[in-house]
């Protein structure tokens, strides 16, 4: 598990747009001395965007000819064609996806807070201490109570800091407060409230679910899975979405009639099943995203 690599800036407007074009260009980058004045970012924050693209999965570290390089991954490249200002919520929604999964054991407290944590409202402090307890019986190793305060504020921050709608310019907003899943709540002089959001469907958008469907580990060699593991199954719709099982059977109805790929609904031994058409998540998206 892995704590307060973000340096505790949350990703920015733009950042990712310029790390992707960075990387394109140059596979060495983030292991020149003086990236951070090419790209124009301090050294810290330099270090925390090489972190969320790793932890985004749109990243990838190998060794060629004997020396340490970075390469976009397949979704990287489809989202640099595609989508790199991520201007598009499907494109967002697909990022927080990864961070949930934390594929790569680099996002803990996302995994811990979409998937672990069931509270829906609960102030800061407490929010804190249940991350605090949990590491301590989840970890060999203890962990430095500023780190976890970092990620906490840095989980918030990541989807609750909105544009200032008084400042065009601004750029201090991070982009995947759009995607509604959580509300930070002043509280006077208390701590505030935190909570997690059910988001509209349209603001999640249908392609993206379908993505992280087609991308479960878990669908049997028939392509079945049960409705209520979708609802309520680590890195599916019901956790990493924030959804209730209503807005889950909307989705799942709308795509029994998806125009290439639809999905067929079954029922065995009293329990709604969907069968999912074999084709890879990444195979999908790509035809999404590029058409739009």
């Amino acid at each position: 598990m892995a704590y307060a690599r973000h340096q505790s800036f949350y990703i920015r407007d733009r950042w990712f747009s310029k790390g992707l074009r960075a990387v394109k260009q140059n596979k060495r980058f983030f292991f020149d001395e003086f990236a951070f004045e090419t790209i124009g970012l301090g050294k810290n924050m330099l270090e925390s965007l090489k972190y969320w693209l790793l932890a985004f999965d749109v990243l990838e570290e190998r060794t060629e000819e004997g020396q340490r390089v970075h390469v976009l991954s397949e979704l990287g490249d489809i989202l640099f064609d595609s989508d790199r200002l991520l201007q598009r919520n499907e494109s967002l929604s697909i990022l927080h996806y990864h961070l949930v999964r934390n594929k790569k054991d680099l996002s803990t407290v996302f995994d811990w807070y979409f998937n672990k944590y069931k509270e829906t409202m609960v102030s800061k402090g407490d929010l804190f201490n249940s991350f605090s307890t949990w590491v301590s019986q989840n970890e060999m190793k203890e962990v430095s109570q500023n780190s976890l305060k970092r990620d906490i504020d840095c989980l918030i921050q990541f989807y609750t800091k909105v544009p200032d709608v008084n400042d065009p310019e601004d750029v201090l907003f991070c982009p995947f407060s759009k995607l509604s899943l959580m509300r930070s709540e002043r509280s006077g002089e208390r701590d505030d409230t935190i909570r997690k959001v059910t988001p509209e469907i349209s603001t999640i958008g249908i392609s993206s679910l379908y993505y992280v469907l087609l991308d479960y580990d878990r669908i049997s060699e028939d392509r079945l899975i049960s409705v209520d593991e979708i609802v309520n199954s680590d890195n599916l719709w019901g956790r990493v979405f924030n959804l209730t099982r209503n807005k889950v059977v909307e989705v799942l109805n709308s795509l029994t009639t998806h125009d290439k790929y639809p999905i067929e609904y079954i029922r065995t031994n009293n329990l709604d099943y969907v069968r999912v058409p074999a084709i890879s998540s990444v195979d999908y998206i790509k035809g999404e995203l590029l058409k739009g």
